[in-house]
């Protein structure tokens, strides 16, 4: 199709994607750092705005975007197979063991409240973190690969698990259940908010993977990015809309998007409908301002951005390994503005300590390229 704004064969990377990402993963990080610091004091006037802001931007506009994102790139992805998506969710779950490992299990053992508890706290090993859905949400897109000739099938079966997903959040509240397991209810964690260990539960969050694969389908045939802003600003604002007119009917919280982030993990974690559909008035709303900005920088901003967007995951990684080291120092921590300043070493800290762990990835490769074929070497 001529004059695409977003064409698959001929843009390596979405632009808007890559700044939205890029944002998320700054605060991304300072939510984290923000998170482990659990005795903070504000002790000014203009510490309350700020502890909003970084509560607000690690909520849905961190989260959310990622996981949009996920799905969009599985809509572009032209060379993909539903093999090539078992094979990442493999990967994915090793690496939600390591990252666990670091954010969950050594935090743990050394905090002084759990301090040797090695056992007790082992099933925090295999807590639902974002890899873990992530891990999941391949199984969509393999099967979205797999039906990629037949969109009508695609999407009844996409509507469907949403639906079920919908339904299962709105009827049943799985929160005070327990099967007296520990490793079994993180375990079914992975699926449902069940537990402290479950933070990015299947059916809460899969509707955001599969709004950004449906999303860039839609995206792939627009010709002009007046449409695509006038389609996200309009849906985004009904979306909003919507879902706090029907919060107020139904007596529902909103606080999953305006209030504190840290005190209320049960209502971000489990992700209501409603929450859901608010978030994604929020993430759509965003990316018509990355739209703006792209228009008002030339799109500069975005090219500066796009390599930490590019190496969100070893970022991702590399900030749970600093933050779970720094753990028995940040929950000492009582000063807002001592822990933005950790944050910002942290942030930096986790781009640089990613870009060696890329550096030190590329020299390895290039290394066994270049080593000569000994079995070649003695048949010559």
């Amino acid at each position: 199709m001529k004059n695409q704004v977003y064409n698959p064969s001929t843009m390596k990377r979405i632009q808007e994607i890559d700044l939205l990402k890029a944002i998320a993963i700054i605060a991304m990080v300072f939510i984290h750092v923000f998170d482990a610091s659990t005795h903070l004091q504000p002790s000014s006037p203009i510490d309350a705005p700020f502890i909003w802001f970084i509560e607000f931007m690690g909520n849905i506009p961190s989260a959310g975007v990622f996981m949009l994102a996920m799905g969009w790139g599985a809509a572009f992805s032209s060379r993909s197979t539903p093999k090539t998506y078992i094979s990442r969710l493999r990967q994915l779950v090793i690496l939600g063991i390591v990252i666990n490992f670091f954010e969950q299990y050594i935090p743990s053992i050394i905090d002084p409240a759990t301090f040797g508890s090695v056992w007790e706290v082992a099933p925090s090993i295999i807590a639902v973190d974002i890899y873990f859905f992530a891990a999941f949400a391949m199984l969509y897109f393999a099967a979205m690969k797999g039906l990629r000739n037949k969109p009508v099938i695609a999407g009844v079966v996409s509507a469907a698990i949403v639906g079920v997903c919908f339904a299962v959040n709105a009827v049943f509240s799985f929160e005070s259940f327990s099967t007296g397991n520990a490793w079994f209810d993180t375990f079914l964690g992975l699926f449902i908010r069940e537990n402290d260990y479950s933070f990015f539960p299947f059916v809460s969050w899969i509707v955001f993977p599969i709004i950004g694969y449906w999303a860039a389908i839609l995206f792939k045939k627009a010709t002009s990015r007046k449409s695509v802003m006038i389609f996200t600003i309009t849906t985004g604002v009904a979306a909003l809309a919507f879902s706090r007119v029907m919060m107020t009917v139904f007596g529902t919280s909103d606080a999953v998007i305006t209030g504190a982030h840290s005190a209320l993990d049960g209502e971000y974690y489990s992700m209501s409908p409603l929450c859901a559909i608010c978030g994604y008035g929020v993430i759509a709303l965003e990316f018509a301002v990355a739209n703006l900005i792209m228009m008002a920088t030339k799109q500069r901003l975005a090219k500066c951005l796009g390599k930490m967007s590019k190496n969100v995951m070893e970022i991702y990684i590399a900030q749970w390994v600093l933050i779970g080291l720094l753990s028995p120092a940040l929950v000492r921590v009582t000063n807002l503005w001592i822990n933005l300043l950790i944050g910002i070493a942290v942030l930096f800290g986790s781009y640089y300590g990613a870009e060696l762990y890329i550096w030190i990835r590329k020299r390895i490769a290039e290394s066994k390229a270049n080593k000569p074929n000994k079995s070649k070497a003695v048949a010559a």
